[in-house]
């Protein structure tokens, strides 16, 4: 999922709690209210659809699975505290970090995809929100493998809190990863460069060879 929202952009996490803090919030509450139109300090689902298709590339399908998910008191409305734990999620998907949100924030994560309140995460609750996390298909499948300790498709808290760890690892090591490849690129990159320089090098000092070698041989023609 992409997030193209103009003003999501210009916030960021803080680092510490993944959390959005100080003038953030207080920029973030402002806009909700210029959003809330009717003055009820609440965005109802058709507010909240033109938000969503504004800011995101999502379709109106998974715009109204993540109302619905956030939407936890049924009230058919989404207020602040909603519209904000929603703005953290993008924030974090902009930047990169949805990992470590989950991390820092699994309980509040863990409720969010337990549709149904049954204490654990079903393959189809994760199949169908989590998208919302960047996590699709396969990588569902592979989630469910690798922490489904109980063998019975299921995530319970306890799993789902090794899966968020792991998420963070997984993540640090793609982050590693990505790093060296970016060393070596740069460093293939220089050696590059140098060899072209050296060739450049070459090529002017055998022009200036050739250059001097046809100006003796003129010289020893005139006389």
């Amino acid at each position: 999922m992409k997030v193209t929202s103009g003003i999501l952009q210009l916030m960021h996490l803080d680092q510490t709690y993944s959390m959005l803090a100080g003038k953030n919030v207080k920029i973030l509450h402002e806009f909700f209210t210029l959003l809330d139109v009717h003055e009820e300090n609440s965005l109802n689902d058709i507010q909240f659809n033109q938000f969503m298709h504004s800011c995101t590339d999502m379709n109106t399908v998974e715009i109204y699975r993540v109302f619905d998910m956030l939407d936890v008191d049924g009230s058919g409305k989404i207020d602040f505290d909603e519209f904000y734990l929603l703005a953290c999620i993008l924030v974090s998907l902009k930047d990169n970090e949805e990992k470590q949100f989950i991390y820092r924030h699994s309980r509040t994560v863990f409720e969010l995809l337990d549709e149904d309140g049954s204490q654990s995460i079903s393959a189809s609750e994760f199949s169908a929100f989590g998208f919302l996390f960047n996590f699709h298909g396969d990588a569902v499948k592979q989630i469910f493998n690798d922490f489904d300790i109980s063998g019975d498709q299921e995530l319970d808290y306890k799993e789902f809190k090794m899966f968020a760890m792991a998420c963070i690892d997984r993540q640090n090591d793609i982050d590693r990863k990505k790093k060296e490849k970016l060393d070596r690129d740069r460093k293939n990159h220089e050696e590059k460069e140098r060899r072209k320089g050296e060739r450049r090098m070459r090529l002017q000092e055998l022009s200036r060879t050739c250059l001097n070698t046809e100006n003796i041989r003129n010289r020893c023609h005139i006389m």
